[in-house]
C-alpha cells in the first residue's frame, strides 16, 4: 500500500477502464506526484480522466462556436491547459504556505524537545497547534511513524512532497542529529532563524523587482489593447490585418514574439535563494 492510498477513502471507480487504462501510464505517477504538492485527494490517473473529458467537451465546444477546425485546435488547448494552470498554481500557493509556516513550526518543535518530549511528541504538538497545510503534513509523518515506519523515512517523504529547499535542509539537518546524536533542539532553533532570514530576503526582492513585473505586464498587454482600440475606431483596418494572409502572419509573428519576450523578462526577473 502507497503513501497516496493510505490516506485516499475507498470509494466506487466511476470510469473503472479509463482509470485501468491511464494507471499503467508514466504521466499517471507524475500526475500523482503532483496531486500530492498540491494536498488534493485525487489521484493521477483521476486528474488524467478529468484533462481528457475537459479537452474533448471544450475541443467541440468551441468548434461548433466558431465553426472552423482552429476552433477545435484552441479548445482542446484550453481545455488541456487551463486545469493545468490552476493545479501548478494550487502546488505554488501551498508551497508558499508551508515555508512561511516552517519556521514557526520548528520553533514549537525546539522548545518541545527542550521542554523533555520526544521529537514525535513535538511534532504532534506542532500539528495541534499550527493550521494547515503544515499540521496535515506533520501529522503524516506522525501517523506513519505510529504506523511502524522509521522516522526517517517519514520526513524524507514529508521532503519528497513538499519539494522545497527549506524543507530539504530542515529533514536533512533532523536526520544527521538524530543518527548522531547532538543537541537537536539548537540546531532546529538555528534553521528556524535561517528560514525566517530567507523569507524576509524573499519579500525585499519581490518589492524591489515589483516595478519590472508591473512594467512587463504593460508591456505585454499593449499591443492587444491598441489593437482592441483600432478595431473599434477603424474597423477596416483591423479586416484588413485579419482577412489577409499576410496580416494573419504578422499576427502569428507578433504572438510569437510577445511570447519570447514574456519568458524573457519571467528569465530576468527569476531569483533563486
Amino acid at each position: 500500500m502507497t503513501v497516496t492510498e493510505t490516506y485516499l477513502p475507498e470509494e466506487k471507480e466511476k470510469f473503472p477502464l479509463l482509470t485501468k487504462l491511464f494507471a499503467k501510464t508514466r504521466w499517471a505517477k507524475i500526475y500523482s506526484q503532483k496531486m500530492m504538492e498540491a494536498g488534493l485527494p485525487i489521484r493521477g490517473e483521476e486528474f488524467l480522466i478529468l484533462l481528457l473529458f475537459l479537452t474533448v467537451g471544450l475541443s467541440a465546444i468551441v468548434a461548433i462556436i466558431v465553426k472552423h477546425f482552429a476552433g477545435f485546435i484552441l479548445g482542446g488547448f484550453l481545455g488541456f491547459a487551463i486545469p493545468n494552470w490552476a493545479l501548478q498554481w494550487r502546488i505554488k500557493q501551498r508551497k508558499t504556505l508551508l515555508e512561511n509556516q516552517l519556521a514557526d513550526a520548528l520553533t514549537i518543535i525546539s522548545a518541545g524537545l527542550s521542554a523533555g518530549y520526544s521529537f514525535m511528541q513535538s511534532a504532534r504538538l506542532a500539528a495541534d497547534q499550527l493550521p494547515p497545510p503544515i499540521s496535515e503534513e506533520l501529522d503524516r509523518v506522525v501517523r506513519l511513524s505510529s504506523l511502524g515506519m522509521p522516522i526517517e523515512q517519514a520526513l524524507q517523504i514529508m521532503a519528497g512532497r513538499v519539494r522545497s529547499y527549506d524543507y530539504d535542509i530542515t529533514v536533512s539537518a533532523i536526520l544527521i542529529q538524530l543518527r548522531r546524536g547532538g543537541n537537536l533542539a539548537r540546531i532546529l532553533s538555528t534553521v528556524a532563524d535561517t528560514i525566517r532570514q530567507r523569507i524576509e530576503l524573499r519579500g525585499e526582492i519581490s518589492a524591489s523587482t515589483a516595478q519590472a513585473r508591473f512594467s512587463g505586464w504593460i508591456l505585454m498587454g499593449l499591443p492587444f489593447a491598441v489593437a482592441a482600440m483600432v478595431f473599434i475606431i477603424n474597423p477596416d483596418w483591423m479586416r484588413l490585418l485579419i482577412g489577409t494572409d499576410l496580416g494573419r502572419k504578422m499576427i502569428y509573428l507578433g504572438i510569437f514574439m510577445q511570447t519570447m519576450g514574456m519568458l524573457w523578462i519571467r528569465k530576468l526577473l527569476q531569483i533563486e535563494l
